[in-house]
């Protein structure tokens, strides 16, 4: 999350963030000697320094073991997608077939703790006196911030309790911590958000750096840590003085009426600026940006569209040639939950594939002959693109030229360009509609947000087109929550919604019917259906903690359930 103004100091970000992250799981970091903490104090001396400290905590993030490509691969396993691949060993979050030495369970707890000890550091030694202004002061102060704040949100939606650490880590002494309640943590997040809310810059002010945090995103994510606080695992009634449903609705009101965001006039234009590198900030409220990196020939590990994207079967290692290697199938849940007319279904699930080789050295489009087959993947983040989509037969193979859509051309197979969107105003609008009907029920304003979500893919109003969902406040909240699978499928938000719903198991019965119900089903698909199967709901609502954490702090003990 880059942008071009700090593109030539984005590999000293990266250094900053080796020098200055403390991991409690490597011994080095915990034998630091004093005159680190010399350096740090030193550190933040002007502009170029907290930029390229920033950008080092923007990388804990974007990195490979991060959102790049391993919490990517963490989210299926519900009534969107189920892991495609067969071997248990890689992604077995996505099965429910983890523990404490999990490498996803490892890897999201080291890198996002990673980045909240760099944030530390940068909070704790800012020096207003090296500012002209107190402005200026608040706005790089309020993205350590709100940095810190975004990662202690998706630390606590996989793990629940957890340290809460606001000072940098020097030595074991300050490791040995005790995981807080989760009251505590959402409170603190509230906090440092409020923070970055009053003092970051809108995307749409002049100077405003593109891929940065902006008060719209501090202001969503103040948004969802109130829509998560009055779910599982909390239920809060009341959080930081006030109803939860109705602080969700406040800052999404503000994105609403006072930042100048809206939807795109297209759907799959959205994507299409994500996978070319174009920053659209009206829709695109917060994301991570690669193509900077990608640039500078900098392997940050981003494999957006890679490991999820549209099944690509090539045989050429030619410079240019968009790879995939998809690991991600969505669920046959996609062949009903679209009305007729969704202009959304064909973009994200388009129902072929390709392949190219020397005997297809254009390209041939392979058509997929049902929702489980093993080419049917996701196309929300496609890198290429049949040259004629709407042409297609996709009842047959067809030799039809494939085009590539990631823009500047690849220059890796396996590593993209493509950028993560973590926050866009169609998700603040469904959030608003939530909020609104858990206050007040289906009123004009909860269905006038999500009907603009609606309208956007070709769809009347839900007073037209399906009355009875707005016939009162149950009938609301499962149109919402279908809505958002179709709205948001494959960004990342999916599970963590149906655990605060209280969903997950539910929704994992949906995925084993979709399955096994299916016309093509047979006996040996039922790899398709792992994160089912092994569903416990003693356990599979958080991550445990990584058992390497568990040995170096003497305050964290492992839950009861995951020992």
């Amino acid at each position: 999350m880059i942008s071009n103004k700090i593109k030539t100091i984005y590999s000293k970000g990266l250094l900053v963030m080796g020098l200055l992250a403390m991991v409690t799981s490597c011994d080095e970091a915990l034998d630091l000697q004093p005159e680190t903490t010399w350096a740090a104090e030193e550190f933040y001396a002007n502009e170029n320094d907290i930029n390229a400290a920033l950008a080092g905590i923007h990388s804990s993030i974007s990195s490979g073991n991060s959102f790049g490509n391993q919490i990517m691969l963490m989210y299926p396993g519900t009534d969107e997608s189920y892991k495609l691949k067969d071997w248990n060993e890689r992604n077995p979050v996505s099965i429910n077939a983890h523990n404490s030495n999990s490498e996803g369970v490892i890897h999201a707890w080291q890198n996002l703790y990673a980045g909240i000890n760099n944030a530390n550091n940068l909070i704790k030694y800012i020096n207003p006196d090296n500012f002209e202004n107190e402005a200026d002061f608040n706005k790089f102060l309020a993205e350590g911030r709100f940095l810190r704040g975004f990662m202690y949100y998706h630390l606590t939606c996989w793990y629940n309790e957890i340290p809460l650490r606001l000072e940098p880590i020097k030595d074991q002494s300050s490791n040995n911590m005790a995981p807080s309640p989760v009251e505590d943590v959402y409170e603190q997040i509230i906090d440092d958000l409020t923070f970055a809310a009053e003092n970051l810059p809108s995307s749409f002010d002049a100077g405003y750096n593109i891929g940065h945090a902006n008060s719209g995103a501090a202001h969503a994510m103040l948004a969802k840590v109130y829509l998560k606080a009055a779910g599982y695992p909390l239920r809060a009634t009341e959080i930081n003085g006030k109803n939860p449903y109705q602080g969700a609705k406040e800052h999404c009101r503000v994105i609403m009426e006072d930042l100048g965001h809206d939807l795109n006039s297209g759907y799959k234009e959205v994507f299409v600026n994500f996978i070319q590198n174009k920053y659209d900030l009206k829709e695109s409220i917060f994301e991570i940006v690669y193509r900077n990196a990608v640039d500078l020939g900098i392997n940050i590990g981003g494999r957006n569209g890679f490991v999820n994207g549209l099944f690509y079967n090539i045989r050429t290692s030619k410079v240019g040639e968009p790879g995939t290697s998809p690991e991600v199938s969505p669920s046959p849940v996609h062949d009903y939950i679209y009305e007729d007319g969704d202009t959304r279904k064909a973009w994200n699930i388009p129902g072929y594939g390709g392949v190219k080789n020397q005997w297809n050295p254009n390209g041939r489009v392979n058509a997929q002959a049902h929702s489980l087959a093993w080419g049917w993947t996701p196309g929300k983040f496609r890198r290429w693109d049949a040259a004629y989509p709407d042409d297609l037969d996709k009842t047959n193979e067809q030799l039809q030229p494939i085009i590539t859509l990631e823009t500047p051309q690849p220059v890796h197979q396996a590593i993209t360009g493509i950028n993560i969107p973590l926050i866009r105003f169609s998700d603040v609008l469904l959030m608003f509609a939530e909020a609104e009907n858990e206050l007040n029920g289906p009123t004009a304003a909860a269905q006038s947000a999500i009907d603009k979500v609606r309208n956007r893919a070709g769809l009347d109003n839900l007073a037209t087109a399906k009355p009875d969902a707005i016939a009162g406040k149950t009938a609301f909240f499962d149109e919402i929550v279908d809505e958002r699978l179709r709205e948001l499928c494959f960004e990342g938000h999916r599970k963590h919604d149906l655990i605060r719903w209280g969903l997950l198991e539910e929704k994992l019965n949906v995925l084993y019917n979709s399955i096994t119900q299916h016309p093509e089903y047979t006996p040996s698909l039922y790899l398709r259906y792992r994160a089912y199967s092994n569903f416990d709901p003693s356990k599979h609502l958080s991550l445990p903690y990584p058992q390497q954490e568990v040995l170096l702090n003497n305050l964290l003990d492992q839950k009861p359930e995951w020992e």
